[in-house]
């Protein structure tokens, strides 16, 4: 259980992904429709899903580095503005 709680459903993603891989897969295979077809349809199908994979990647860099500087910028104000020393902690807004 505990192991569950660590993992954060990572395992249940993975099996998720490859079920639906494996779904596409068969279907592909078993589809009514010629080889060539198949495979036009296929290779289509992978340039959308790497063009999609490459936009996320993108945003999520993105977002990363956002993230850095607004963390790098907190950090350096709390610097200059003496850090904690000044912080009231019977503050309600805290």
């Amino acid at each position: 259980m505990a192991e569950n709680e660590r993992n954060g459903g990572g395992g249940f993603i993975l099996g998720l992904l490859l079920g639906a891989v494996g779904g596409f897969v068969a279907g592909m295979v078993f589809a009514p429709k010629s080889g060539e077809e198949t495979r036009a349809f296929i290779l289509d199908q992978s340039r959308e899903w790497r063009d999609k994979a490459d936009e996320l990647t993108s945003a999520a860099r993105e977002r990363m580095a956002s993230a850095a500087n607004e963390g790098r910028y907190a950090a350096s104000q709390q610097r200059d503005t003496g850090g904690f020393r000044d912080l009231d902690l019977d503050d309600p807004e805290l």
